[in-house]
């Protein structure tokens, strides 16, 4: 499947038809999107605007899109369709990172046109299309970021439990049974008690606890410890009738809300 494809904004999508009766309302409320005759046009208009120009448009549409803003899918859906060329000249030059880079460059590619900081940046294609790169990057745990963003597990050899040179080293003494699955049911009761996270994020994210138990993830990876990995957020994704980039969305804003109450000494989890 294409870039497009995957993220359902090809050319007879529902996208372009419900943009296309949003437009007129669109226009009312940023004029620059009048540029453009109308959501059908648009990815031509772009191609002979100027970078000023089509700028002013795509921060419209990062505006409309974003998640603090209107929260508009169509909206999101047209950034996203303007940005599909771009993010294809990326996905061929990350191909040999994984098989399922456009898969991997689509999510990431919506995740960013969701949370465009639109008050406060510009450039909005380069802006989406450099931190695209960058997420992707770090989902394919590429070595250039991992050495900036984790540089213990850069640094962290993996290695086999059934090597033969176990034999020569002591055992290791039993260590004590931590009960980390009341941990986690204690932490995330006491995220909801105090508005950390709601109900639903709790489901969430342990549904995503128990997909990734089945999935067998082998290792803490850098996608928010493996809960992130396809073969965890695809299942879920079917279980909750939302597409994989929106389970990844949400699970990422739980999960930084835990780290941020966390940080700042909030959690006081009972024993």
């Amino acid at each position: 499947m294409s870039i497009a494809e995957h993220l359902g904004v090809g050319q007879h999508s529902q996208v372009l038809v419900r943009a296309d009766r949003q437009w007129e309302g669109w226009c009312a409320r940023y004029p620059e999107l009048a540029m453009a005759a109308d959501a059908a046009s648009l990815q031509q208009w772009l191609r002979r605007a100027g970078e000023a120009d089509a700028d002013e448009v795509l921060l419209a549409l990062a505006t409309l899109a974003s998640a603090d803003a209107d929260a508009d899918l169509a909206a999101a859906g047209m950034l996203a369709r303007a940005l599909v060329p771009g993010a294809t000249v990326l996905a061929n030059r990350l191909r040999t990172l994984t098989r399922d880079i456009d898969q991997v460059v689509a999510g990431q590619l919506w995740i960013q046109v969701r949370t465009f900081p639109w008050r406060r940046r510009r450039k909005v294609a380069a802006n989406i299309l450099h931190d695209t790169r960058s997420a992707v990057l770090r989902e394919c745990d590429a070595a250039s970021q991992l050495t900036r963003t984790d540089p213990t597990w850069s640094r962290t050899t993996s290695v086999d439990p059934t090597n033969h040179f176990w034999a020569y080293h002591q055992p290791l003494k039993e260590p004590l049974s931590v009960d980390s699955e009341g941990e986690l049911l204690d932490l995330l009761e006491w995220a909801c008690d105090h508005d950390v996270i709601s109900g639903d994020d709790r489901a969430l994210l342990l549904c995503l606890v128990k997909s990734a138990a089945r999935a067998s993830i082998p290792r803490v990876t850098r996608s928010g410890a493996g809960l992130m990995a396809h073969q965890v957020t695809g299942p879920v994704a079917r279980q909750w009738g939302l597409s994989r980039p929106t389970v990844r969305r949400r699970a990422g804003l739980a999960i930084a809300a835990l780290s941020a109450a966390s940080k700042s000494g909030q959690f006081q989890v009972p024993a």
